[in-house]
């Protein structure tokens, strides 16, 4: 997931004429974080999403548009 989220993340900077560094200033984080993050290196926080959909100009829910997600087992290998 976090490798579809990044690519979603790094296409709909790109569409938006965004180079890293300005959108990294845009939204208050550094350009390597960035990077790690469209590369799928890094887990984010909820701020974190936050901060890049309002820089994208959407919701936290429109950038994960299309990027698979599920849901890890506990200990027990149940579903919470």
């Amino acid at each position: 997931m976090k490798k579809e989220f990044g690519a979603r993340v790094k296409t709909l900077r790109e569409r938006a004429g965004l180079s890293t560094n300005k959108f990294a200033l845009m939204i208050g984080l550094s350009k390597s974080f960035i990077i790690q993050i469209e590369h799928g290196r890094r887990n984010i926080s909820l701020d974190t999403i936050e901060r890049i959909a309002a820089g994208l100009n959407m919701t936290a829910s429109e950038l994960f548009e299309g990027v698979e997600t599920h849901v890890e087992g506990t200990a027990s290998g149940k579903k919470s």
